[in-house]
Order: structure tokens, then sequence, then C-alpha cells
């Protein structure tokens, strides 16, 4: 007997589309197809609904260690919305530079977190051994290396090449200058294989200089929904974040490359950050798929498209093989929606506890239906259903000493 059949749901990926049956059995998705060959324990009819796998976010910040349960309430509010997975930024009061800065953040989250996630670990000068024993110890995801002249916040563009051979994934992000440290990164990946992702591109200068070797070199990149839809030129969406939103001609090129098939994932850069405040941070995760999928009611993208850059790419980016996919052997993260429906939103659809958003009263899609975490209902209509938090590590099936 499955666990859970939902069945009758109109499944999409970036192939296309089909209606199917999808059954659960201990956390994973055992059947798809057209009638499972037992019956569940619970079954869900989804007739007329639409079925994805879970968001990956590869950019939160959850965890600046004030208030303690900050990780709890914002990964309550990111599963609302739709999101599964998390990879959490190094940053806060203590970075994650090494072993034990991992190892705090790591029992910190696997205590409070409604959806599985993974660590970030910062690079800095001299911390490339520690990092790498920090990954090997199954505590962190990958490497992030904020490209800046301050020693004390990443490296320098230049020291970039040093970094190559840190394991997990290895992002870029630009914080400072553009065009310049692009051109950095761009000298270095073609002097390796080394895959790397670029974080939140923001300006059509990076565009310009990324877009003519995409695919020949082994380069991704992604971009936030606060770099999407907001611009400098709105005045009533004053924000403030790192890297800042741009001009409008910025905001524009930026979607005509999404809208193409030319940046590879979407992540929110969530920050709980209060508003007004002089912390740079914008909350973001528990809208990122509604705000998305808002965009596919007016034509920016097509369903198929969203789900690629939703949950697909990300996952196939930082090699998560058990997500981002609704096929057998997959974990259960699921979403199960209606498409069409756009809405405004309004302050009560918000569980960050930073209690703003930019997009108070700008249409999104209504959060989904339902969100399935390893099979299980985690969240229905917006709010989390009752039960406790049993988000996973990443690297749970690997090794580990952080137990």
């Amino acid at each position: 007997m499955f666990d859970l059949i939902i069945r009758d749901a109109t499944i999409v990926s970036s192939a296309g589309r089909q209606v199917a049956d999808v059954a659960v059995r201990d956390g994973r998705i055992a059947y798809v197809g057209p009638r499972p060959p037992r019956p569940g324990r619970e079954e869900i009819s989804a007739i007329g609904k639409f079925l994805v796998p879970g968001v990956v976010d590869t950019a939160v910040q959850f965890d600046i260690e004030a208030p303690p349960d900050l990780w709890e309430s914002e990964s309550r509010a990111a599963v609302t919305g739709g999101v599964t997975t998390v990879v959490e930024l190094p940053g806060g009061a203590s970075p994650v530079v090494d072993v034990s800065t991992a190892r705090q953040r790591f029992e910190r989250a696997s205590k409070a977190s409604w959806v599985d996630f993974g660590i970030w670990g910062a690079a800095r000068g001299h911390n490339k051994a520690a990092l790498a024993e920090a990954f090997d110890q199954g505590l962190i995801t990958g490497t992030l290396a904020y490209l800046t002249d301050d020693p004390t916040r990443g490296i320098a563009a230049a020291d970039l090449g040093r970094w190559l051979d840190v394991p997990g994934v290895l992002g870029v992000q630009i914080q400072d200058g553009v065009a310049e440290d692009a051109a950095a990164v761009l000298e270095v990946a073609r002097s390796c294989e080394r895959p790397m992702h670029m974080v939140h591109l923001s300006t059509a200068a990076e565009l310009d200089l990324i877009d003519p070797v995409r695919g020949d070199l082994p380069l991704t990149a992604g971009v936030t929904p606060h770099h999407l839809f907001l611009s400098e030129d709105d005045d009533d969406a004053v924000v403030v974040s790192q890297p800042p939103v741009r001009p409008e001609h910025d905001r524009r090129t930026l979607w005509t490359a999404v809208k193409r098939g030319r940046l590879d994932c979407i992540a929110s850069d969530h920050h709980p950050s209060p508003f007004g405040g002089d912390t740079p941070g914008v909350p973001g995760t528990e809208l990122l798929f509604p705000l998305m999928l808002s965009a596919v009611k007016y034509g920016r993208l097509s369903l198929e498209l969203l789900v690629s850059l939703c949950s697909e790419s990300p996952a196939r980016i930082f090699d998560l093989p058990r997500k981002g996919r609704i096929v057998k052997g997959a974990d259960a993260d699921l979403v199960l929606f209606s498409e069409g429906e756009v809405t405004r939103v309004g302050v009560s659809d918000l569980v960050s506890s930073a209690g703003w958003s930019p997009y108070l009263e700008r249409e999104a899609a209504p959060k989904p239906d339902m969100v399935f975490v390893a099979g299980q209902l985690v969240a229905e209509g917006g709010r989390v259903v009752d039960g406790r938090p049993t988000g996973r590590h990443l690297l749970s099936g690997k090794p580990t000493q952080a137990a």
C-alpha cells in the first residue's frame, strides 16, 4: 500500500505536461502513471489542478542569530509559498567560515527547519582548507565567493582562480564592481572546466558579457525576484539590497533573458530585514513562486519554463538528483495549485517575521493549495498545518560527523 496517492494531476516539467497519478511511499515518489497498482492510505483528487516539484531556493538568509527562533519562522514562511528546499547564505553574526561555525549553523537548522536545507560556506582569504573540511564532514553544500576588495566580506576577483579546487558547488556573487568582476569570472571560467554558478545577476552589463559564451563555458547564472519586479525608478518600492535594485533598463533586460531561457534559475536572496533598516535585505522566499506564477499569467514565461527555473535547474546545479523532478525515486516534494488566479499581496498573506514585503498591494498568484515535503502535507492555503519541523540536510545521505 502507498502512503499517499495524488490522482489525476496535471504534472508539469520543462519537457511538457501529462495527466497522471503520483504515488508516494516512505517520503519518495514510488509511481507516476495512469493508475497505481495498489491503493493509498490517503488519496487526494487533483482534477483540474497542477502539480510541480517543490521550489529549490538556493539563496536565503534564515540564520542571523537574532532572534534564536528565526530559522523556524523563516522556513515556515518559505514552505507556505511552495519552497521545499533551501540553501542558506553564509552571512550573519557568525559567518560560516570554518568547521565550528558550519556546525553551529547545521545544528540550529536541523532542529528547526520546515524545509530540506543546505548551507553555503563563505570564502575568505585563507580558509579554503577549513571549508573543504566542513564539506567533507557533511556540514556545507558549497562555497560562495563574494567578489569584493573588502577582505572581511569576501575575496578579490583576482583571487578567484585559487578556489577552483574546493569541493561542492562554487558560487560567485559580484558585490561592488559589475562588468569588471564579471569579466574576471569569465577569464577564470575559460581557464578551467570547473562549473561555477553566478549568483544574483542584476545588470545588462553582466548579461552582455555572459550571454555570448553561454553554453560554451561551465557557467550558470541566477536572478532574484526583486531584480525582476522592482527597479530604482519605482518611487513606492524603495529597498536596500546587495547587489542593489537597478534602473528600469536593467530590469527589462533581465526579463528578456529569463523569457528567452538565457538565465538558469531564480533565487530569492531572502533576508528577514526590518522595513526601513540599514541592513541590506529583502524578504522574498514565501512570494518567489507566487510572483513567478503571476508572470506566467501575463505571458512573461511559460509554466514549463517556471518549473525549470525554480526547481529543475537549481537541483541540477547543486547536484541534487532527488530534487526538482516528479519521477520514481525522487523525494516527494510537491506543490499542488490552480493556474490562472491572480490576487493582490496583503499583510495577512505574509508569514515571515520581517512583517513586510516590497510586493504589498502588487499582483501575485495565491499561495499553493498544498505543499508536501517528503510526502507529508506541510502547508495548505498559505499556512503551515499542525506538526513539527522535519526538514533534513541535503547531505544527510552522506557520511557525516554532524549528528
